[in-house]
């Protein structure tokens, strides 16, 4: 059961001073309708808040949920990309670019002389519904080593997460890359790319038990994502390879952060529900 927001009011430490909260939907009613109300809930680990959702082409009642959450506040602003998926086929391709229109949102407000300190991302289809609550989060965030630049979520099941995910022994690179080259195999295909989901994705689903330390990552996400904006300069989310093949569109984007001197951990107390994915029916290259 979710706390009030009274309770959380008067046990909450506050992480910052501001932050942007963002996240992309579409297509997701339902997991919005869910998500919205932690959504809000989370405007109190923090002294001041903006809410930034971008969505795109959806054909269910996502929008229509998003424009009657936003209807009143003062705090909230809902970009909506129409026609994106005739520009760009690729999914990642239209993940990267609806990303980069909340980053334009930071540099707007920057220049204008609101400076965020963390922009925070979360995935608004049903996984942080149950991220969760204070005093628990600020607790989570409070565990990070001394000097983080970005820290990410668990999931209470298994982390789930395997694509945008970087540690030199865990998942060295990109793990879809053994599963398509197995597909393109002229014999023995199934059998191939079984066993690549096998040993490169379901093999590296674990769980993490919650008092573990921090895991320092090259990249991660989990559905969630908490940024010290100082550490962003320059940073840009790149959903296609330089050829025009999918990539995760993360990975791009936590490089520079790295470059920029930053630290990245998956903080095993900051738990929300993950995904349940079937992976052997799933091709991440796909363009819906």
């Amino acid at each position: 059961m979710h706390n009030q927001p009274g309770a959380i009011e008067q046990h909450v430490t506050k992480i910052g001073r501001r932050a942007l909260i963002a996240g992309l939907a579409r297509n997701c009613a339902a997991g919005l309708r869910a998500t919205l109300p932690r959504l809000s809930r989370l405007a109190a680990s923090f002294e001041e808040t903006t809410f930034v959702i971008v969505t795109n082409d959806s054909v269910d009642e996502t929008e229509a949920v998003l424009k009657a959450w936003a209807a009143g506040r003062t705090d909230t602003e809902i970009i909506v990309i129409s026609g994106l998926r005739y520009r760009a086929w690729r999914r990642t391709h239209r993940l990267a670019i609806c990303r980069e229109a909340y980053l334009s949102v930071l540099e707007r407000d920057r220049a204008a002389g609101k400076v965020h300190d963390f922009l925070v991302v979360a995935d608004l289809d049903g996984p942080n519904a149950g991220l969760i609550e204070e005093p628990d989060f600020g607790v989570a965030i409070a565990a990070a080593p001394t000097g983080w630049a970005a820290v990410f979520a668990n999931a209470r099941n298994i982390y789930y997460d395997i694509w945008a995910l970087r540690h030199p022994t865990w998942c060295p690179g990109d793990c879809w890359e053994p599963v398509w080259t197995a597909r393109w195999r002229l014999f023995g295909r199934q059998a191939a790319v079984e066993r690549a989901l096998q040993v490169h994705i379901r093999a590296r689903q674990i769980s993490i038990d919650v008092n573990a330390p921090p895991i320092p990552v090259l990249s991660a996400f989990g559905g969630f994502g908490l940024y010290r904006t100082e550490y962003l300069a320059g940073a840009h989310y790149r959903g296609l390879t330089p050829r025009g093949g999918v990539v995760c569109e993360h990975v791009a984007f936590h490089e520079t952060i790295r470059q920029n001197g930053g630290s990245l951990y998956i903080l095993p107390a900051l738990l929300n529900d993950g995904h349940e994915f079937d992976y052997s029916a799933s091709d991440e290259r796909k363009s819906s």
